[in-house]
């Protein structure tokens, strides 16, 4: 039987925060399914009612692990009657000491830790990219925290439990799965700034069935390799058109470069994916750092748009299968 966690966060009133916040607790979702859990969101947090009440409680009493996304409105919301964070908060406490509940604040942010929470492991994560590398090590313990069977609501020392739960070689291949499997963006669009040697040069975009793998390798200079590993790529030079594009009828057909295996993509350049299911997404290179130092410390910055997409919500997100 998979191991249920729970994920309660707070809507955000101001639009650009409400999105940064839904996008980095979809994202950790979609993680949390890649290592077998069974992950409930609280789709419901803005609609008061039985039906709310019946999913917090359900949701709470059955889930091993309950990880709250702590924001200033979280906070204000913890301390607000009627509220459905105030109905989790409630329930948070009444099952404190049988359920093993996590904090995961944005990286610099305790000052929204709720005091509740104060002596419990705390994770602080950047929750703009939450594929960067700088939440390796955060991710880690977070993974250990969730797939060790000895845990106990006591046990708050995360570097205590992965020395005891795992010998050296098991720790070393279950940071390769954390670092690997967290080179991906699940949002439809955006601005991706990425390792792009690491998880082998792979990184996914979007959800399936409109899922598209990216692969790369080192040219050099302000260019990069991209390689197809969809059922067709397109190179597109000068990609100036991109910002219009919203449709697959806005492609500009003549200005298409098919190729079957392998590419060069200078800044600038612009390729076209369709995946297996016949999804089309577009991409365009915004910036290229080779590292002279090490290699893998070399990153791309692609900006990216899945055309016709299917609405990505949380409940989408927990019925998919990963």
């Amino acid at each position: 039987m998979k191991k249920k966690v729970f994920i309660s966060y707070a809507w955000e009133d101001a639009e650009e925060k409400d999105q940064k916040v839904k996008s980095f607790t979809q994202w950790l979702a979609v993680y949390l399914k890649k290592w077998g859990f069974e992950v409930l969101l609280d789709v419901y947090e803005n609609y008061p009612g039985t039906k709310l009440d019946a999913f917090m409680s359900e949701g709470i009493s059955t889930s091993r692990f309950v990880l709250c996304i702590c924001t200033e409105t979280y906070l204000k919301k913890m301390q607000k009657i009627g509220t459905g964070v105030y109905n989790e908060f409630m329930l948070l406490k009444e099952n404190s000491y049988s359920k093993f509940i996590i904090p995961i604040i944005e990286t610099g942010k305790y000052i929204h830790l709720p005091s509740f929470f104060e002596g419990k492991f705390v994770s602080a994560l950047n929750f703009v990219e939450p594929y960067s590398q700088d939440n390796r090590k955060k991710i880690f313990e977070l993974i250990s925290t969730l797939r060790d069977e000895t845990l106990s609501a006591d046990s708050v020392e995360p570097q205590t439990r992965i020395e005891n739960y795992y010998n050296d070689v098991e720790t070393f291949k279950l940071l390769a799965d954390t670092i690997n499997l967290m080179n991906f963006e699940c949002q439809p669009e955006g601005i991706v700034t990425f390792q792009y040697l690491l998880n082998d040069g792979d990184f996914q975009i979007g959800l399936a069935p409109m899922d598209f793998t990216t692969h790369w390798s080192t040219r050099g200079g302000n260019s990069i390799y991209s390689y197809n590993k969809v059922q067709k790529t397109f190179r597109i030079h000068n990609f100036i058109a991109f910002d219009v594009i919203r449709r697959t009828s806005d492609i500009p057909i003549d200005a298409l470069v098919p190729f079957k295996w392998g590419t060069t993509l200078g800044v600038g350049d612009g390729i076209v994916w369709v995946n297996k299911n016949n999804f089309i997404a577009i991409g365009k290179v915004q910036n290229v750092y080779v590292s002279s130092e090490d290699e893998l410390e070399s990153k791309v910055t692609l900006q990216y748009r899945i055309l016709n997409p299917i609405d990505i919500t949380d409940d989408f997100i927990m019925n998919e299968e990963v």
